[in-house]
């Protein structure tokens, strides 16, 4: 006789096991779903983010409180794989990156040299910026190296090669980084704006090469001049320069055996007005000498001076 006491015990055990198999079923199912969603969803964010491409590419980046667009040059035959040096480049009062960008036409130089331009935006005051660092207004320091880390996390950059270069205002905001960041930028390039911040705090000597036309009705011939001499005696340099007549209109002054191995290099164009030389944009603020070219000089001697 069979034990129906027993077959009835078995029932509810039965139902329980296949309750917690079930359980484990919709939990496993869930988990599957809420993965597959996620990757979905990252998917999408993915899809959204403006893709680097060979090229000009407008992007933007959150620094501070603010929202801050840029230029991002990729020069032609990029290698994902081979770090890359960076040129920050930086406009004039009024103006904005593509200003910039065509009046040095620099992208020219990136696709021959094969390195990375990124040029911002500058907000503060009419378009320009904050070079002189008023702390309770927009700290563009601390812009550039948001956009530095920015770009790093995106593109592989030399970080042996990052350099500053700018027009106008935007000399004196690369001089800014010169002072303020110069562990990360090796070298600057100045046009129409040399400029020299009283109690400049480098910890390293930085080699410049810089710009001045004798007729520049924006910023006088003459206020370089002690920025110049300023930058000689910070970067300890021999004072006096050696000279070469490059053409009737161009003088060069080179001053060497400066500390850390820097140069400091001045161009004087007789003539000139507040302009980049051999621009391909017609005159400007005053004549454009075209006897040197501002961008390939400004490139060659960046190759000569990475961080140590």
């Amino acid at each position: 006789m069979k034990n129906t006491s027993r077959l009835k015990r078995s029932y509810p055990f039965k139902r329980k096991i296949l309750g917690v198999f079930i359980s484990r079923r919709v939990i496993l199912i869930a988990f599957i779903l809420f993965v597959s969603g996620f990757v979905v969803n990252q998917s999408v964010v993915a899809q959204n983010e403006p893709q680097i491409k060979v090229g000009e590419n407008s992007r933007s980046i959150k620094s501070g409180s603010e929202t801050r667009p840029y230029l991002l040059y990729i020069p032609k035959g990029y290698d994902e794989k081979t770090a890359l040096p960076l040129v920050l480049l930086f406009h004039g009062m009024g103006g904005a990156a593509a200003n910039v960008m065509a009046l040095s036409d620099l992208s020219k130089v990136a696709d021959e040299k094969k390195f990375i331009i990124a040029a911002p935006e500058g907000i503060y005051g009419n378009a320009t910026w904050n070079y002189n660092q008023y702390r309770r207004y927009t700290n563009d320091v601390e812009f550039v190296k948001d956009l530095i880390k920015e770009i790093r996390s995106k593109i592989a950059i030399d970080q042996k090669r990052i350099y500053a270069a700018g027009w106008s205002a935007g000399a004196k905001m690369s001089c800014c980084l010169a002072c303020e960041l110069s562990n990360v930028i090796a070298a600057i390039g100045i046009v129409a704006g040399l400029e020299y911040f009283e109690n400049c705090p480098s910890t390293r000597s930085v080699s410049i090469i810089a710009f001045h036309g004798t007729a520049d009705p924006v910023i006088s011939y003459s206020d370089p001049q002690d920025a110049l001499s300023s930058w000689v005696k910070k970067n300890a340099c021999t004072p006096t320069p050696k000279t070469r007549k490059i053409s009737e209109a161009v003088t060069q002054l080179t001053y060497g055996d400066c500390r850390d191995n820097a140069e400091v290099v001045f161009y004087r164009i007789d003539e000139m007005g507040h302009a980049w030389p051999g621009s391909v944009y017609p005159d400007y603020v005053g004549k454009t000498n075209r006897d040197i070219n501002a961008s390939n000089l400004i490139w060659s001697f960046f190759e000569a001076h990475p961080l140590p």
